[in-house]
């Protein structure tokens, strides 16, 4: 099995939190909005393949998961979430519950899940994980199994081989630390040694500095307030344009600039 470069106390940190988010709404127009629209159009897409209402949809590292409800009430879906933060874990049931959601949420590491939930989910859905682990072929095979044949895996990561990488290294290093930098080839070439017949895999949106983050670091701490006040600054870029892009139409992603890789992949 392999272990989280991360770590199960790293993650209850960054869930210690209480405050709950709502649920993704794509109906939101405001820019603060932009990039859950822009993963609404992506599912969209996706899952236009396929009948989703009444079908199994896993989430795997689901903690605090505002998009549980959302693929539930967007798309009709039959909500699953598997993480091994308890504190998460909890968080996430809390969302469901307050969006009047069902749906079960399993405490368990996905190296060695239920055995009852083998071969069970029409779609797995992560974000944000398979870059935590060194070995990401072992890492796809152990989703893989939680997959009917037909099923498709959808892995979402940070484009860490850009701009976003690099200023993370900068302002953060351990954090970037925890991460594996993985770009497109690689990251298809992984799934395609899992078994999977690879859909689409590619940059997605131009740009999203709101991505970066100062977890771990002192924040009183002048150094702390500079490195918020430079990250601030460059999510208000972002919005500008997300803005222009509304106004003149979408700027191509691309590796330097992208602040996330998708890849959608079906099981033989």
């Amino acid at each position: 099995m392999q272990s989280d470069k991360a770590g199960r106390a790293y993650w209850d940190r960054v869930w210690a939190d209480d405050a709950l988010p709502p649920p993704v709404d794509p109906k939101q127009t405001n820019l603060d909005n932009y990039v859950n629209r822009r993963f609404h159009e992506f599912f969209s897409r996706i899952f236009s393949r396929i009948e989703p209402r009444g079908k199994f949809l896993l989430e795997v590292g689901c903690a605090k998961s505002s998009w549980l409800p959302y693929f539930a009430q967007q798309f009709g879906f039959r909500v699953s979430g598997l993480d091994y933060s308890e504190i998460g874990c909890r968080q996430s049931q809390g969302i469901l519950s307050n969006a009047g959601v069902k749906g079960e949420i399993i405490c368990a590491d996905f190296f060695a899940p239920p055995a009852s939930l083998a071969g069970k989910f029409d779609v797995v859905v992560t974000f944000g994980v398979v870059e935590h682990f060194t070995d990401t072929r072992s890492c796809l095979e152990a989703l893989v199994r939680l997959l009917k044949p037909g099923g498709l895996l959808v892995t979402n990561i940070p484009n860490l081989g850009g701009w976003i990488g690099a200023i993370q290294k900068m302002v953060n290093r351990p954090v970037y630390d925890i991460h594996v930098p993985l770009g497109v080839e690689p990251l298809n070439k992984a799934h395609e040694q899992s078994g999977l017949k690879v859909l689409n895999c590619d940059y997605f949106l131009f740009t999203q500095f709101g991505v970066l983050n100062l977890n771990g670091l002192d924040s009183s701490s002048l150094d702390w307030k500079i490195k918020n006040t430079l990250l601030k600054i460059l999510f208000h870029l972002s919005k500008l344009v997300w803005y222009c892009e509304g106004v003149f139409g979408k700027l191509r992603p691309n590796r330097l600039m992208s602040p996330y890789i998708n890849c959608v992949a079906q099981k033989l």
